[in-house]
């Protein structure tokens, strides 16, 4: 009996012959169920609704819209489990080139027109992997990331885990980033790179050395990414974050605009811009990529109060103060309540900018909180504005000593000086400067 006999395969193709083709072909090695999805949004639908076990996706699914961009959408919102099978179809023989860059890879490709007995094969193959890795991948999903790693190497002292060695060492150092080991996710990306100069591999050294903290070297190994594999979009975006916590953002946004101008429907890329364009100072381009990203991302969830707030902010930038309090009073106020002190802290200091007679009160509640509590660079920011604004020196200051003092200073220094600037306290800034080195100093220097 077949293997595919109870497996539930979807063909997602923008064109009807070749839809009917690849059912076809389905049906010839004992695909049972074969549903069809004729563009991008449909596919996103179906698969939300029902994740099939096998996906045959062509790369170029009309509208502006790619397989690969929808392979990213799937992994951004985890509707792709690893189990699931997902193989693009291609008529471009240069794909090979494509997916040999990026970090979010199909499980394999096939290039058209093929036989039955090629995707067999190919599929055979797949189904062989799946198997193989099927107790780390729910290990990992179930964040049990010590038991993954000791899967993981287990496979690796294995015979049949000879097959799969690169994938192996690639699973190994991501379970290590994403569990928060840095130094052992490098040394593990090393490791590939040991043997084969993969551009993923690169990028996760890049990637490693950004959590770190190790912004020079970061930026070094992503560069040579970024000028080998100038498809490699993905690490055109962490060059861009990378330049960000350098203090670097007129450089994070020439590149994200370059990379987002070849990728229009990339959303999330498009939220970087946004940040890179108003850490930047450029509130027209941020507030313009904002509103499409808001207009357009349709996934359902895939619009957030972050994402309004975020576009508030660019409407304040640009002094249109109108415009801003139309943002941020369309928010419910049981959304408001729900979100945490962070985003609380950026609606309640923005709003008191662009409407005092709504947002003072609010802002003038959170005070307390405002003065002791753990908050993002971006609220931070949002804060200090608006403290300075109000003539509340004590909470602007307390937290631009926060930022200086944080991991995210380079990033912010920018925007808190030319808010200091705007309210002629540019010496007061530059008191709480040295206050931090000097504290920064007496900290770091031994007791004898």
């Amino acid at each position: 009996m077949s293997l595919y006999v109870q497996k539930r395969f979807l063909v997602i193709d923008d064109q009807p012959q070749a839809r009917e083709a690849l059912r076809t072909i389905a049906q010839t090695i004992g695909a049972f169920a074969v549903e069809f999805a004729s563009n991008y949004q449909d596919a996103l639908y179906r698969i939300r609704n029902n994740t099939p076990d096998v996906i045959l996706c062509d790369y170029v699914l009309g509208d502006g819209r790619s397989g690969q961009q929808l392979l990213e959408e799937l992994r951004r919102f985890n509707l792709l489990p690893d189990e699931c099978i997902f193989m693009m179809v291609t008529g471009e023989q240069s794909y090979e080139q494509v997916v040999s860059a990026v970090e979010l890879v199909p499980d394999d490709y096939i290039i058209k027109p093929f036989s039955p007995d090629k995707l067999i094969l190919r599929l055979d193959r797949i189904m062989a992997k799946k198997e193989f890795f099927k107790d780390y991948y729910r290990e990992k999903r179930s964040q049990e990331y010590a038991n993954a790693l000791a899967i993981l190497e287990q496979k690796q002292a294995s015979e049949a885990g000879r097959s799969y060695r690169f994938e192996i060492l690639r699973q190994q150092a991501e379970v290590k980033l994403i569990s928060g080991d840095a130094e052992g996710a490098e040394t593990a990306y090393r490791a590939i790179l040991d043997n084969y100069e993969f551009p993923w591999a690169r990028a996760g050294v890049a990637r490693s050395l950004h959590r770190q903290n190790k912004l020079s070297e970061a930026r070094a190994e992503i560069e040579r990414v970024v000028a080998d594999t100038p498809q490699f979009f993905d690490a055109a975006d962490l060059k861009a974050n990378i330049c960000m916590a350098q203090g670097e953002a007129e450089e994070a946004q020439r590149v994200l605009d370059e990379v987002a101008q070849k990728t229009p429907r990339n959303y999330q890329r498009k939220r970087l811009l946004a940040e890179a364009a108003t850490l930047n100072g450029d509130a027209d381009t941020a507030r313009n990529v904002l509103a499409d990203v808001i207009a357009n991302d349709t996934m359902p969830g895939a619009v957030t109060p972050a994402d309004r707030l975020a576009l508030a902010r660019s409407q304040v930038d640009a002094k249109d103060l109108v415009s801003a309090e139309k943002t941020l009073v369309g928010l419910k106020e049981s959304e408001v309540q729900n979100l945490d002190l962070d985003a609380q802290a950026s609606y309640a200091a923005l709003l008191a900018i662009s409407s005092p007679g709504r947002g003072k009160p609010r802002f003038a509640g959170l005070r307390p909180a405002l003065m002791s509590a753990e908050l993002s660079a971006a609220s931070r920011l949002d804060v200090l504005r608006s403290a300075l604004n109000l003539g509340d020196h004590e909470l602007a200051d307390h937290q631009a000593e926060a930022l200086l003092e944080g991991e995210e200073a380079k990033k912010s220094f920018g925007a808190m000086r030319k808010h200091y600037a705007l309210h002629g306290r540019e010496m007061d800034f530059r008191n709480i400067q040295k206050q931090v080195a000097l504290k920064r100093i007496r900290h770091d220097t031994p007791s004898s």
